[in-house]
């Protein structure tokens, strides 16, 4: 998720674990500790971008480096809350529960989450949020500021903070409920039409849990779809055919950022260009307004013959020819109309 949603989780969790004689220190430290996972984008200032979206979600969102980072973590702040009455068992099962909650609430994402790093290099996701979802984040975000300038005295603190969890806790629910319509809906029709496939994966559009990407992985090629939980039970998902390309390798053979790229994608990209200027396309990123036209472009295409790319391009992209036309467009699709 992005880091404020995961500063004001931190700050919510941090008030139902705070004594009522202890200051605010705690709820920075919450935040800070909830953020800290991500200092793995500092990467990205020194390294190529495909090293840089290999190492994000790497080692530092790991079940491994919660314990152990976690630790010593924990034995650096420890004295500032011993003053304060708490054991160092406390302050290391605080520290660990705000970084292995990073590392859950990241599962959520397609991005990817190395959950066990150094030893294995799977990623893993469940594709149950986008990356930025207000409707997670706003309950989060409001008790988060009322928690950091009302006064410790205040009566209702914690109740701020509960109200904010169990929120975004229903909509988590309700994102899955959504999946799972959304899955069926997709089993059933690659059923019913009979199509040849390996995999599909589905998951959610920018900032909603209601309109859903779909892609399925066949032999020859994949098929990219687009879905919303408000269509009606008659609409038929239309399928896009990606050519996967894959012959196009041969023009790169032997660079190590295609190896790194490929392991990235998961096993779902696709080739498309010239031997000049050829690109990976990473599928699960989504497209560009891929709702509402035909053939549009993918968010991360990465440039295999110029290694001209960087990480904030992937930011970029996703903000690319969004106007208040399409935003209309897009609320209007989010609701079942085309």
């Amino acid at each position: 998720m992005d880091i404020v949603t995961h500063f004001a989780l931190g700050i919510c969790t941090a008030e139902t674990f705070r004594k009522r004689e202890e200051g605010k220190a705690i709820l920075y430290l919450g935040g800070i500790m909830q953020c800290f996972p991500d200092i793995d984008t500092i990467a990205g200032l020194f390294l190529p971008a495909d090293r840089s979206l290999l190492i994000h979600r790497g080692l530092t969102h790991s079940l491994f480096f919660a314990i152990v980072g976690g630790l010593i973590l924990s034995l650096i702040i420890y004295p500032i809350f011993k003053r304060q009455g708490r054991f160092f068992s406390h302050v290391f099962f605080f520290v660990l529960f705000q970084l292995a909650l990073h590392d859950l609430l990241d599962l959520c994402n397609a991005y990817g989450t190395g959950l066990f790093e150094p030893f294995s290099h799977q990623r893993f996701s469940v594709n149950l949020l986008f990356v930025a979802d207000p409707l997670f984040s706003l309950g989060l975000i409001v008790a988060a500021l009322v928690l950091l300038i009302s006064k410790n005295s205040y009566r209702f603190r914690v109740r701020w903070a509960w109200v904010a969890l169990l929120f975004s806790g229903c909509y988590l629910f309700y994102a899955g409920i959504n999946k799972t319509i959304i899955d069926r809906r997709v089993h059933d029709m690659l059923q019913s039409r009979r199509v040849n496939f390996k995999s599909y994966f589905t998951t959610p559009t920018p900032m909603n849990s209601m309109l859903w990407y779909i892609v399925i992985n066949s032999d020859s090629c994949y098929y990219t779809a687009y879905s919303s939980v408000f269509d009606s039970s008659s609409k038929i998902i239309s399928l896009e055919t990606q050519a996967k390309n894959y012959s196009l390798l041969n023009f790169v053979k032997g660079k190590h950022s295609v190896q790194n790229l490929r392991n990235f994608a998961g096993g779902y990209y696709t080739l498309s260009g010239t031997d000049k200027a050829l690109y990976i396309n990473i599928l699960r990123f989504g497209q560009i307004q891929g709702w509402d036209r035909k053939n549009a472009p993918f968010v991360l295409s990465y440039p295999l013959i110029t290694n001209q790319f960087h990480i904030t391009s992937l930011q970029k992209n996703r903000l690319a020819v969004w106007d208040a036309d399409a935003v209309k467009a897009y609320i209007k699709r989010i609701g079942g109309n085309q």
